[in-house]
């Protein structure tokens, strides 16, 4: 199962920007992209978004990997001088650039990215990276 890892600034030399990336990790894998899809197509991004809200424990969980996320940015982009644009959105957006992910209703956005991290880097395993692999 193929997945990148990307670092969280981009230059887009033709516009001469800095550009932010809040999702660090995709997925590559065509044939995984799909049958990931097709979970989506079946309601898992709803089923998820209600189980976290509805379990603390879960919900909690979920917060302190996006705070993960958001130091682990810090760390990359620490020594390095981006614009205000740039650090602000990295630094107060969750996984993915989620925003308010610390608040209910918990938002799962897709299931591609929650796999994509689970797979990424094993400091943000996660439930629903988890429970995508195993139905596929």
């Amino acid at each position: 199962m193929k997945v990148a890892k990307q670092f969280p600034v981009v230059f887009d030399e033709e516009k001469g920007i800095y550009i932010p990336q809040p999702t660090r990790f995709w997925i590559l894998d065509k044939k995984l992209h799909s049958a990931i899809s097709r979970l989506e197509e079946k309601g898992f991004i709803q089923f998820w978004e209600n189980k976290v809200s509805q379990d603390e424990e879960l919900f909690n969980f979920f917060v302190k990997l996006h705070l993960k996320e958001i130091h682990e940015r810090e760390r990359l982009i620490s020594n390095k001088n981006y614009p205000e644009y740039v650090v602000h959105k990295l630094l107060s957006t969750g996984i993915g650039g989620i925003q308010d992910y610390n608040k209910k209703p918990f938002k799962v956005k897709c299931l591609h990215l929650w796999t994509a991290y689970h797979l990424g880097d094993e400091k943000f395993r996660n439930p629903i990276g988890e429970f995508v692999i195993e139905r596929l």
